[in-house]
């Protein structure tokens, strides 16, 4: 679950600091201390978005119509 975990992260990290990052241009700061601001309040504001992400996954039996055939792998 940990490497979906990242993965997700990873995603969403990249969507919400970019995003913030395009807000704070607009918004007409240009020095580097805003941008890396911006960077590291989106890391963090992506780490609850990620866990809520995870909660809806279901994370119990796998479905059986995505599972290969039983006598597929059956050796005889």
């Amino acid at each position: 679950m940990i490497h979906f975990a990242f993965a997700i992260y990873s995603i969403v990290f990249s969507t919400l600091s970019g995003t913030l990052a395009v807000a704070v241009i607009v918004a007409g700061y240009f020095s580097w201390t805003s941008m890396i601001t911006a960077m590291i309040v989106g890391a963090i504001i992506s780490l609850p978005a990620t866990y809520a992400v995870l909660k809806q996954v279901d994370w119990s039996e796998p479905d059986k119509r995505h599972a290969a055939k039983q006598d597929r792998w059956y050796i005889r």
